[in-house]
């Protein structure tokens, strides 16, 4: 089995008193390799080192009237201005820098060779640019799987209960299947039909199909395929739909604020409560199965006497406080709801836009050091009111 290297060699076997050496020391240099930041490039949009705020405008469409032929003419200099448009801003007002301290001396003492310590600089260097990669896509991930419109159908339930019945097994998931299939088929054509009810401003508008991202949650959607679709479903493109974006289940949940945060407490956790009401402490554990939480935010906290790094998806510690000054304020924290299914967003609805990105590098002739920054700025992610961002849920 795997044993971990304690700085101590092996005695000899012929002469004990001399020790075998190490034949070859190797760094693994592959880390985040399978990250999939797909959501980060389409989501994407670039910012300027001028200025700070983009702004997006929306309108709605105009009326139709009766037209009175000769009666019009004395309506001539009549004025039928457009309503006010909408204006929403997206702001550059996030910066984060990634740290490194590295040097050419002492460290190399810990190698055999220069092979060796070149390919571990290189991969610790390499993690400038990773952590940024990850820091990203984990954002966006999180904010993807969280974000709630607030038009009147933002939210799309669709009845899998009724549909399956007493069904069992197999034809259980075959049933569970058509129905997340069919709820999907009927919601995209409702979005192409002219309505105002898929944006916050209600303006009148259809959406094509190819305008739509289907955002799923993994495991609802390898049920789906994983068994066979109705036929109706193969044609105009659809499927394509069913295979779009994938994000794990761990991204999908509701933001717990200071307004819902009694909803998701009890003095004794149950399954979906898991804050304690009293303390306001997360208490993992069976009872919470179905209600993780998770941060939004990366993050150092303190939960009795060890501190703790958490990047955006990971799971709080047993003991984390979810309260005004504590280690997370309302916002800041997420609990996984397992009922969603996927997200429909406009492929323009989500804004995430990037600034500069400076790599700078200080050398430090006292101690020998070298200190490399990545630094960057970005907007955090929002979404226009404009355009749908509808959530999935099965019932």
């Amino acid at each position: 089995m795997p044993q971990a290297f304690t700085g101590t060699l092996n005695s000899n076997e012929v002469f004990s008193a001399i020790y075998n050496m190490i034949i070859s020391q190797a760094f693994y240099a592959d880390r985040l390799s399978g990250l999939d930041s797909g959501l980060v490039a389409k989501f994407k949009t670039d910012g300027t080192l001028y200025g700070d705020t983009k702004l997006f405008y929306a309108s709605d469409i105009l009326k139709t009237y009766a037209w009175g032929n000769y009666s019009e003419a004395a309506n001539l200099l009549a004025n039928d201005k457009p309503a006010d448009p909408s204006c929403q801003k997206i702001v550059l007002d996030q910066f984060r820098q990634v740290r490194l301290t590295l040097d050419n001396y002492l460290s190399k003492r810990a190698w055999g060779d220069e092979y060796a310590f070149s390919n571990f600089r290189s991969v610790m260097m390499s993690y400038l640019s990773k952590t940024k990669k990850l820091y990203e896509t984990l954002l966006i991930n999180t904010y993807t799987g969280t974000v709630v419109s607030t038009a009147p159908k933002a939210v799309k339930s669709i009845d899998v209960t009724t549909a399956v019945g007493t069904a069992t097994g197999e034809e259980k998931n075959r049933i569970t299947a058509q129905a997340i299939a069919k709820g999907l088929a009927d919601l995209l054509v409702d979005m192409g039909d002219a309505t105002r009810d898929y944006n916050e401003y209600q303006y009148m508008d259809a959406f094509p199909t190819s305008d739509l991202l289907v955002v799923w949650n993994a495991e609802k959607v390898n049920e789906i395929t994983k068994f066979d679709l109705p036929t109706i479903f193969h044609k105009e493109g659809l499927m394509d739909k069913f295979t779009e974006e994938k994000l794990p289940a761990r991204y999908f949940g509701t933001v717990i604020t200071s307004s819902n945060i009694s909803t998701y407490s009890a003095t004794t956790p149950a399954a979906g409560k898991p804050i304690n009401s009293s303390t306001g402490a997360y208490t993992p554990g069976t009872n919470n199965a179905n209600g993780t939480v998770r941060s939004l935010v990366e993050k150092d906290y303190t939960v009795s006497g060890t501190t703790y790094h958490c990047f955006p998806g990971d799971e709080l510690q047993a003991g984390a406080t979810i309260v005004a000054s504590g280690n997370f304020e309302p916002g800041e924290v997420y609990i996984v709801d397992s009922s969603v299914i996927c997200k429909v967003i406009h492929k323009d609805a989500i804004k995430f836009m990037s600034a500069f990105e400076v790599s700078t590098e200080f050398f430090n002739p006292r101690s020998l050091s070298s200190n490399y920054y990545l630094t960057w700025g970005y907007s955090h992610p929002d979404y226009l009111k404009s355009l749908p961002v509808i959530k999935v849920v099965q019932a």
